[in-house]
């Protein structure tokens, strides 16, 4: 009988064992040649090699001690162990203990029992390989290891039922594509309409020619262009310059927010698509998290194949910590990139920043990487010896002259002024305060749930207001986004409202006249000033900080007690710029309890440990759990139908909902791993909210 790796099913026939190990190991070899044979001569043969004998697990034998190969073998269905744990298991490590409910015997005993005849029917379709040494793998090469691996298995499953694409990305041409891009800057000249604007213009232009013809030997720069400075070009042509001249294959741009990916996507779509390509395969928008285990939406899962992806902080920083396969899948694709992480300043948690630089710093070191640091406000935390100590501290070079930076910033700081109110609003305060301001006018919350109450109070009110936080779908927020920037055209309206979270605190081009910003930290305060009086269209522009009750109505952030007093203590000594951005980090460190210290030496151990479990957990940027939920009926309808959509379609009509949410709206489960809201629980201006706020008036405390 010949052995079967996939049975048949829904009219695709069966695949056999050989067939099925053949293409794994085919594919295997592929990615670990693309990532290590291209890019790091340090790991390249240690890790071809174990990615390749891992491919073919049964010819490891007794795994009696943890070898890479062994370990990738042992993990590509469970994930990255915890090594503490297996170590502890003495003569039994890397075993599943799981009992087989058919003999009653552990998963590990019957695989020794059967391990001969196992071997014998692999030899009959399979030769046993020669493998080299085994080198000792940093916690992140194992990662990139299994990735391959990963990939490969679940490429092939997928392709067998599902006719899952061909494995490789269109190729990333940078010498083309910074042609292209040079041609798109130059159509974006206009004639200025007063002497700010010309200086703002004439700014723009050296910024870009600066990033573009910027030849820096060091892998890791900054890069603090303020608002308006044409940033999001200026870096893509560093990026494209850099890739052309080291042979680089792929550019990731790593953004804070999911509601700024389209705006971004769109500029570069628009930029960097060469004539004959389409666009969705050369610049891919990767929003949310859409990862699963099932066999059956696996194809769903993104592989950042394209030559220029477009992700969230969450999304990047969260598959470096992983250890389940589902999120691995696509590491692989990192080494010999470009990579701009832009808005750093928001990217993720202080706590996180320690590991997470010592990873990109491996990258960059040992895989070909090069990174640009970006924001209007970046704090300098790889400067602090609580952060990267001095020994471990790689050169960061400016990828922006000085001169050049302090003309911009002497600019910025005539744009807009920062004030604060001191006093505590509640709703009825509040709306009177905002009121009193000249509009447009912009209003960002701490909460999901503040602004959505302070929204709905608005327009109940009869006041003409726009809603956007991540309680929308990215489709719904797509809409939202290109009506504020038709509004915002719209000189003759102003008496109008956009109400929003801290996801439109950066990297969106809006410019309103007045914005007023919850109470939170110095960075939070200094971005929010890049969405007034953007391009200096007004004489002048005001930014306000304020500050909220803790009542039935509104919701404060827990985690924005110590940022707000460093806040307020930055304002009374009068120093509210970025140059101070480094410094409120400092004392925001000082100031807490020693958490975010404790938190950084707790995912220094355990990586250097190798538990990785507990590295992926404490390395979530968004700390409480959230779930994956379809919110448009006729995607819902589908679903239930058994048609499985694409992963753009399932990303752009779904949303993130957090698990103290997700108990109180009960969504139906619409098959393995996936939700759906049910009728009358999200509309088009309040999102998900809608369901929560209809259902009862109460308080509804939330984590962000």
């Amino acid at each position: 009988m010949t052995p079967l790796a996939h049975s048949a099913r829904a009219g695709v026939p069966a695949q056999t064992y050989a067939e099925h190990v053949g293409n794994v190991v085919k594919y295997a070899r592929h990615f670990a040649t693309e990532a290590a044979g291209a890019f790091s001569p340090k790991w390249c043969e240690a890790f071809v090699s174990a990615v390749v004998i891992a491919a073919i697990p049964h010819d490891l034998g007794k795994l009696d001690e943890i070898i890479e190969s062994a370990l990738l073998a042992y993990s590509h269905h469970c994930g990255l162990p915890s090594l503490p744990v297996e170590k502890a298991k003495r003569k039994f490590v890397l075993r599943d203990p799981a009992i087989d409910e058919s003999t009653q015997e552990k998963l590990w005993q019957r695989t020794e029992k059967l391990l001969a005849n196992y071997l014998g029917q692999h030899h009959q379709s399979f030769t046993p390989i020669t493998s080299v040494a085994n080198v000792p793998f940093t916690g992140l090469v194992r990662r990139l290891a299994l990735s391959c691996l990963v990939d490969a298995d679940h490429s092939d499953t997928a392709q067998n039922y599902l006719n899952e694409r061909e494995l490789d990305g269109e190729p990333l041409r940078a010498a083309e594509r910074l042609a292209q891009l040079d041609r798109y800057v130059a159509g974006l000249a206009t004639t200025p309409g007063n002497e700010a604007e010309a200086l703002r213009g004439k700014i723009r232009s050296g910024i870009y020619s600066a990033c573009r013809h910027a030849d820096l030997a060091n892998a890791i720069v900054a890069c603090d262009a303020p608002v308006g400075s044409g940033k999001t070009t200026a870096v893509m042509a560093h990026l494209l310059a850099t890739a052309h001249k080291r042979g680089l294959r792929r550019v990731i741009v790593v953004l804070p927010y999911t509601n700024i990916i389209n705006q971004a996507v769109d500029v570069y779509r628009s930029a960097l698509v060469l004539p004959g390509e389409d666009p969705e395969q050369i610049v891919a928008a990767h929003h949310h998290l859409v990862e699963f285990d099932s066999r059956d939406l696996r194809q769903l899962t993104q592989r950042w194949d394209c030559p220029i992806i477009v992700t969230t902080a969450v999304q990047f920083f969260q598959t470096l910590a992983a250890c389940k396969i589902s999120r691995l899948r696509k590491l692989h694709q990192l080494p010999g990139s470009a990579i701009f992480i832009d808005e750093a300043h928001a990217a993720i948690p202080a706590a996180l920043w320690p590991q997470s630089f010592k990873w990109l710093t491996e990258l960059c070191r040992d895989w070909s990487c090069h990174l640009v640091l970006g924001s209007g406000s970046l704090v300098r935390f790889w400067q602090l010896n609580d952060f990267v100590p001095v020994v471990e501290r790689p050169v960061v070079t400016e990828l922006i002259p000085e001169a050049l930076r302090v003309e911009a910033a002497a600019l910025e700081s005539r744009r807009v002024e920062i004030k604060t109110c001191k006093d505590v609003m509640d709703l009825a305060t509040l709306t009177t305060f905002v009121q009193s301001k000249p509009g447009p006018r912009l209003v960002i919350f701490n909460t999901i749930q503040s602004a959505a109450v302070f929204a709905r109070h608005l327009r109940d009110s009869g006041l003409s207001v726009e809603h956007l936080s991540g309680a929308l779908t990215p489709f719904d927020r797509a809409i939202i986004v290109k009506r504020v920037r038709d509004r915002l055209l719209d000189k003759a309206d102003n008496e109008w409202f956009l109400i929003a979270t801290s996801c439109v605190e950066a990297g969106v081009d809006f410019s309103f006249r007045t914005a007023y910003r919850e109470s939170c930290g110095m960075v939070n305060i200094l971005q929010i000033a890049g969405r007034a009086n953007r391009s200096n269209e007004h004489e002048y522009g005001e930014v306000w900080d304020f500050r909220i009750a803790d009542d039935s109505t509104f919701s404060l952030h827990p985690q924005f007690d110590t940022p707000r007093a460093v806040l307020a203590q930055m304002f009374d000594e009068g120093k509210i710029s970025p140059e101070h951005c480094t410094e409120a980090l400092l004392r925001e460190l000082n100031a807490g309890t020693g958490k975010t210290e404790n938190k950084i030496e707790l995912i220094r151990d355990a990586e250097k440990a190798g538990d990785y479990p507990l590295v992926a957990d404490g390395c979530q940027v968004i700390v409480s759990v959230t779930q994956l939920v379809v919110a448009e009926p006729s995607l819902i309808a589908r679903l239930r139908a058994g048609q499985i959509p694409t992963s753009r379609e399932l990303m752009q009509h779904s949303v993130q909902v957090w698990d103290n949410r997700f108990e109180k709206l009960t969504p139906d489960c619409i098959g393995n791993e996936l939700y759906a809201l049910r009728p009358g629980q999200y509309d088009n201006f309040l999102g998900y909210m809608r369901g929560l706020l209809d259902a009862s008036g109460e308080v509804m405390q939330e984590n962000g």
